[in-house]
């Protein structure tokens, strides 16, 4: 199957956190730092999207929140129908080779995974069709929380890391007769961090539940 997302609606805003959230994950108290902490909230969140795979739309860079997408599907054979986006899944259309189907007779979709389950006499059978075209809302309205939490570990560790070098393994400074400083760095990944990607591992730990698999 191939298939090709257009973004008809994108999220009004893709920040992952509030402003007081941002504050309190890097620990300040007043507005002195608020832009810089918003726009590191968008580039933490993008390298997010791209640890959890999250499909690319035309129209909108990629995002947990809820947008409506339009999926046009070809050569449309298998048991089910995968979405390329998912998480509170909401079909407002479906066209199967120019034949409108309705929910609940003509298919059925889970809302988590956005399986879609093509029905015929209230049975499942296989999808079988040269042209689907979907039309359907998918994402969060709201960050969850566990998806904040992830967020403000990330901000927190990419906050303190800009005052060291994250390569930097261990570092000597001699000081009495004259300065002697011996500086270890890491070969290869760094550890805490993803093999993959920027994320940390403590934080990739965290996005379980919103990674999504390729799908061949």
């Amino acid at each position: 199957m191939h298939s090709v997302l257009v973004v008809s609606t994108p999220a009004t805003d893709r920040s992952l956190l509030s402003q007081a959230e941002r504050r309190e994950a890097v620990g300040v108290t007043d507005s002195s730092q608020d832009a810089k902490l918003a726009t590191l909230d968008l580039r933490l969140g993008a390298a997010i999207m791209a640890e959890c795979n999250i499909a690319i739309g035309a129209g909108a860079e990629p995002t947990l929140l809820q947008e409506t997408l339009t999926e046009t599907c070809r050569k449309v054979d298998a048991a089910v129908m995968v979405l390329a986006r998912r998480h509170n899944v909401e079909i407002t259309s479906l066209i199967e080779d120019g034949v409108t189907l309705t929910k609940d007779v003509g298919f059925t979709v889970d809302p988590e995974s956005g399986l879609v389950t093509r029905l015929s006499d209230d049975c499942p059978r296989r999808w079988c069709a040269a042209k689907v075209v979907v039309v359907y809302k998918a994402g969060f309205a709201a960050v969850p929380d566990d998806l904040k939490l992830a967020a403000m570990d990330f901000m927190r560790l990419a906050w303190a890391e800009k005052k060291r070098d994250p390569s930097l393994k261990s570092e000597v400074i001699d000081i009495p007769d004259v300065r002697r400083v011996e500086r270890g760095y890491w070969v290869g990944s760094v550890p805490g961090q993803s093999n993959e990607g920027a994320v940390p591992d403590i934080v990739a730990g965290q996005l379980t539940r919103f990674r999504n698999m390729m799908v061949a």
